[in-house]
């Protein structure tokens, strides 16, 4: 219920991440209300991770980037993380979802996806 709160409203805010190499298909969506602080992340048609490694969802808000979370797939490759922020209305200036070891504790490894407020 609370992903479609936040996904299905005319309030949402949506932000697409792509992939940073041509020929991927893969691609992500991250939603923000600005009366919530839920938030919702989704990534769709990721290729399988090797073993030990999740994909991670980075966000940077004010200068600061952290780890949202460690997004599992499913057998299609679809993903999808939910999160309360700190504050209602959460603004992001560039979210990144990596591949890198399980329990990462800094953006490294292979980026897959990303989006920036600057594009």
């Amino acid at each position: 219920e609370l992903v479609l709160e936040v996904v299905d409203s005319s309030q949402t805010i949506r932000r697409v991440l792509r992939p940073p190499e041509s020929g991927s298909r893969s691609y992500g969506k991250l939603f923000t209300r600005p009366d919530m602080p839920h938030v919702v992340a989704m990534a769709a048609r990721l290729p399988q991770p090797p073993p030990g490694q999740t994909y991670h969802l980075w966000l940077t808000s004010e200068g600061q980037t952290r780890l949202a979370g460690e997004m599992a797939i499913n057998d299609e490759g679809f993903g999808l993380l939910v999160f309360e922020a700190h504050r209602d209305g959460p603004v992001y200036e560039a979210a990144l979802v990596t591949l890198q070891p399980q329990g990462s504790t800094q953006p490294t490894g292979r980026f897959v996806l990303r989006w920036e407020a600057s594009e």
